[in-house]
C-alpha cells in the first residue's frame, strides 16, 4: 500500500509534491542498570529513524512511515500544519539533512532529491505554501462586506367602486371587492 492510498485529504486540500527518505525521531529513553545490590534506571537520549514518504499539500506536511516486514504497508505518522511552521534548516558534509521545526517539536529528514543544491527550492515550495495557507486563514477571518438596502416607499392612491363602495386602486381596472368594470 502507497502513502497515495493512505492519505485522507480535508477539504480544498491538494497534494503539491513528495520525498521519499527517512526520519530521525529523538526521544529520552529509560534504561535499567543492574548493579550488585538494585538496579538504577537512567534516562538517556534514543534516537529512532524510520523510512517512509514526506507529502506536502496545500494545508500541511505529512510524514507516510513505512510498517511491516514484508509488506511494507505505509500509514500516517505525524503532521505538520503549515501555519505553525517554525523553521527549516539543512547540513551535513555527506549524508544531507533537512529539520524543520514548528510549534510541538524538530523533525530531521535525510531526504532523496534534496541536498545542498535542492534546499533552497525545496524550502521555497514549503514556505509559498504556508505563506498561501496563511492568507487563507486571514481572507476567511476578515469581516464579511456591508451590504446597504435601499427601501423604495411608494405612494398608491385608493378610490372607491361606483357599484359596492369598497376600496380599490386607482390604476385598476376591476374592483378587487365585487369584480364590477371600474368608470371612467
Amino acid at each position: 500500500m502507497s502513502w497515495q492510498k493512505a492519505i485522507i485529504l480535508n477539504p480544498n486540500e491538494q497534494v503539491m509534491n513528495s520525498w521519499s527518505g527517512n526520519c530521525e525521531r529523538h526521544h529520552k529513553k529509560v534504561v535499567a542498570q543492574k548493579g550488585l545490590i538494585k538496579t538504577h534506571y537512567n534516562t538517556v537520549e534514543a534516537k529512532e529513524v524510520h523510512s517512509g514518504t514526506l507529502v506536502l499539500t496545500n494545508q500541511r506536511l505529512l510524514w507516510f512511515e513505512r510498517r511491516g516486514f514484508l509488506s511494507k504497508t505505509m500509514r500516517a505518522s505525524f503532521e505538520i500544519d503549515l501555519k505553525s511552521l517554525k523553521g527549516i534548516t539543512s547540513g551535513g558534509m555527506l549524508n544531507k539533512w533537512v529539520s524543520i521545526t514548528d510549534d510541538q517539536a524538530e523533525y530531521i529528514f535525510h531526504l532523496q532529491g534534496v541536498g545542498a543544491n535542492e534546499i533552497e527550492p525545496f524550502r521555497n515550495m514549503i514556505i509559498n505554501q504556508m505563506q498561501k495557507a496563511k492568507a487563507t486563514v486571514a481572507n476567511a477571518n476578515a469581516p464579511a462586506p456591508v451590504i446597504q438596502k435601499e427601501v423604495i416607499t411608494k405612494e398608491v392612491v385608493m378610490i372607491s367602486c361606483q357599484y359596492c363602495g369598497g376600496l380599490m386602486v386607482q390604476t385598476a381596472t376591476f374592483c378587487s371587492n365585487c369584480g364590477a368594470k371600474r368608470k371612467n
